[in-house]
């Protein structure tokens, strides 16, 4: 089962942004990868906890499976991009 990763974010558009909290779904070394394919937000189904998440590979596009890091349980985090905007 794929893990979600976490890792500071530090926007590269903008020298002054600052880093903040967000999950790597499937990929163990976001901070050293570059170009993730979509982004989100995923909430545990068993636990609640949520967060933003970049996804690396889209093979399984709209539904990812994913480990929650914080009750170990297995849920889909689903991909909410709103691609209107």
């Amino acid at each position: 089962m794929p893990g979600l990763t976490p890792f500071m974010y530090k926007p590269h558009y903008a020298e002054t942004a600052k880093p903040y909290l967000v999950y790597s779904v499937g990929n163990d070394k976001p901070e050293t990868t570059r170009g993730y394919v979509m982004q989100g937000y995923w909430e545990c189904t068993h636990c609640g906890e949520g967060n933003q998440f970049r996804f690396y590979d889209d093979d399984h596009h709209p539904d990812f499976l994913a480990m929650c890091p914080g009750c170990k349980n297995d849920f889909i985090a689903v991909d909410d991009t709103d691609y209107d905007e």
